[in-house]
């Protein structure tokens, strides 16, 4: 079947000096003859088939590989596009006061997160003091662990810690946390590293919340620390198995639309709450992964275009030694 492609939104383009540039790109004088139709046919989508013959040009290569170029930096895209892209545009609304150092510069990091973490928006107008409060043990205890020990993880503690997302028998078409119109568009896979897990071999598994079980996907020998950027390669090695959430849009879209995707990302940040408490109860520790290079595992996961990664947890025991040396050179 044809596909009907649109332009992504948030991808701007501007023909300078007669020559075309789109986001960070150039193609060139030849290129902007094109524009800015070519871009307007694509807004309301158009098969690419339609775009080559829409234009009268000598050199037809130059415009069908023009069209290809667009798919494969997905200027031009015909599925959901990821969080990544989607928020790409939102970067130059934002007036940003903060020079870029802050992202790489440790001392200028801690002190922005000081900053922020202490922020009053309120200077003014009647406050109460809120009364002390105790909590339960998995709330005061979570901590994010990067550093993970070699001990394998139990049958019993991995059964649940999944099973959290699990289809609850006593109620119907419910599970332990909500979701928008009960649809829980949110797909759930999990890579377990070899010997890690007790009874599970390696793999990357899909976990099926209808009978409480994973089921092997793909063995996983694709899926190494090149998946990952250098500052997390470390976590993803030593941890005993990794969680990945994945939009899934054929689930909430045909309801509420775009807002589908929203709620499905909020989803995602309960999950991801509902599995660290279940993880503190059990002993094992958790870091979730704001970013990776999921590209380079993509094809593992054999998906369809609707489903759209999010996010990904390590999971795995904590190692001690280092809090142990603290403890003897104290």
């Amino acid at each position: 079947m044809n596909e009907m492609y649109y332009w992504s939104p948030g991808v701007q383009f501007c023909v300078k000096d007669e020559e075309l540039y789109v986001e960070r790109f150039r193609y060139g004088r030849q290129a902007a003859q094109f524009f800015p139709e070519f871009y307007y046919l694509t807004q309301f989508g158009a098969r690419t088939e339609d775009l080559e013959k829409r234009f009268e040009t000598e050199n037809r290569s130059l415009l069908k590989n023009l069209i290809q170029d667009f798919m494969k930096k997905k200027i031009l895209v015909c599925s959901v596009i990821t969080p990544k892209e989607l928020f790409h545009s939102q970067t130059r609304l934002f007036q940003n006061d903060y020079p870029e150092t802050i992202k790489f510069v440790k001392e200028e990091l801690e002190e922005f997160k000081l900053e922020q973490s202490g922020r009053q928006l309120v200077k003014e107008g009647l406050t109460y003091i809120l009364k002390d409060s105790d909590y339960c043990n998995d709330i005061i205890c979570r901590e994010t662990v990067r550093r993970f020990s070699k001990k394998a993880i139990s049958f019993h503690s991995f059964s649940r810690i999944l099973g959290s997302m699990q289809n609850r028998e006593d109620r119907r078409s419910t599970r332990y946390y909500p979701s928008a119109g009960g649809l829980f568009p949110v797909d759930v896979y999990v890579f377990v590293k070899s010997g890690r897990v007790e009874g599970v071999e390696q793999g990357l598994y899909y976990y099926n919340p209808v009978i409480n079980g994973i089921t092997l996907v793909d063995e996983g020998d694709n899926i190494t620390i090149k998946s990952q950027f250098i500052t997390n390669q470390e976590i993803f090695a030593g941890s005993a198995f990794t969680i990945y959430f994945l939009y899934n849009a054929r689930c909430s879209m045909p309801k509420y639309s775009g807002m589908g995707y929203y709620y499905g990302i909020l989803d995602c940040g309960i999950m991801t709450g509902l599995i660290t408490r279940v993880s503190v109860e059990e002993g094992i520790g958790t870091c979730s992964i704001g970013d990776m290079l999921y590209g380079k595992i993509e094809s593992c996961f054999h998906l369809n275009k609707d489903q759209i990664f999010l996010h990904s947890m390590e999971c795995g025991y904590k190692d001690e030694t280092e809090s142990e040396q603290l403890k003897e050179n104290e």
